[in-house]
């Protein structure tokens, strides 16, 4: 009987213990998939920052510790330009068959010869659809983007039956098409867009930065002092001081709009509750630049 029980006793025991130990490796094992998983972000994160460096200025390297110091503010603008992409809407057909049935496709080209004319004569289409056959890539995916602009003016309007002229209205335009980033799938544009925006965004800041320098050197032409040397955006350290001054705000270097259209046929903006007319209706998104540039984008999808 006192066999049986201390039996019993040495089971539940074992099964304790069985447990713990099952308990401590799976601690462990996540403990090791967590270090894992913060190295990989690591590297990425270094590999933003190195990027950043090389498309913006490689002269920052001489800086002591350039990367620790650059690490929050790029990888910042880094996260603020996927959330921007995450916000554009998914591909969408561009063909005659979308210009016919969708109502933001009609509205961005005059005519569907418009949209074939765009993917033989843009550069950026032209090399990827020449290198490549219709068997490699029977969709092309791409980025797109257009100027918007809005002109006041005056024209005709129908209320009832009667014909009013010299109406001012506000016709709406389209121009300025470009196909940007082509591949040739779904996945592999969400990717080339992320990186196309955070190319365009590192762009701006090096054409800013240099346009300080130039300005500064014109200013201070003749000086030769080292105090003015040291002080210089010549010099690295004051160079990336200025850069995270100017990066420390990523939505001002890059923002998207979101906005709702009514426009006729012809292009006139209507009211919402102007149903006298065939009118397109749809949403716009513009990505706002930081030298004010405002371009319309969407992810498109062209069957060839």
């Amino acid at each position: 009987m006192n066999d049986d029980r201390r039996s019993h006793e040495a089971s539940i025991l074992r099964a304790f213990f069985d447990d713990q130990l099952q308990h401590l490796h799976q601690l462990v094992s996540n403990l090791g998939s967590h270090i894992h998983d913060a190295e990989l972000q690591a590297n990425e994160d270094r590999q933003i920052v190195e990027s950043f460096v090389d498309a913006s200025n490689t002269k920052m390297r001489a800086v002591q510790g350039y990367s620790d110091k650059l690490s929050e503010h790029v990888r910042a603008l880094h996260r603020h330009v996927l959330h921007v992409a995450d916000r554009i809407p998914p591909p969408v057909d561009l063909n005659r068959e979308a210009f016919e049935s969708d109502q933001l496709v009609n509205a961005l080209f005059v005519n569907s010869k418009d949209i074939e004319k765009l993917f033989a004569t843009d550069p950026d289409a032209k090399v990827y659809l020449r290198s490549r056959s219709k068997n490699q890539v029977p969709v092309l995916y791409a980025l797109l983007t257009a100027v918007k602009s809005e002109k006041r003016m005056l024209g005709m309007d129908m209320h009832g039956d009667m014909l009013i002229r010299e109406v001012p209205q506000q016709a709406v335009n389209f121009s300025l098409h470009k196909i940007h980033a082509p591949c040739s799938g779904g996945a592999e544009l969400s990717a080339a867009l992320k990186e196309y925006l955070f190319g365009c965004v590192v762009g701006l800041v090096k054409r800013e930065m240099v346009s300080r320098m130039a300005s500064h050197q014109s200013f201070s032409t003749g000086d030769e002092s080292y105090e003015s040397k040291v002080k210089s955006l010549a010099n690295p350290d004051v160079y990336l001081n200025a850069l995270l001054g100017y990066i420390e705000a990523p939505d001002k270097l890059l923002s998207i709009d979101k906005t709702h259209f009514k426009l006729s046929k012809l292009g006139i903006k209507l009211e919402d509750d102007d149903s006298g007319q065939r009118a397109n209706e749809f949403d716009i998104h513009e990505l706002i630049w930081s030298n004010d540039i405002r371009n319309v984008v969407l992810q498109i999808a062209y069957v060839r």
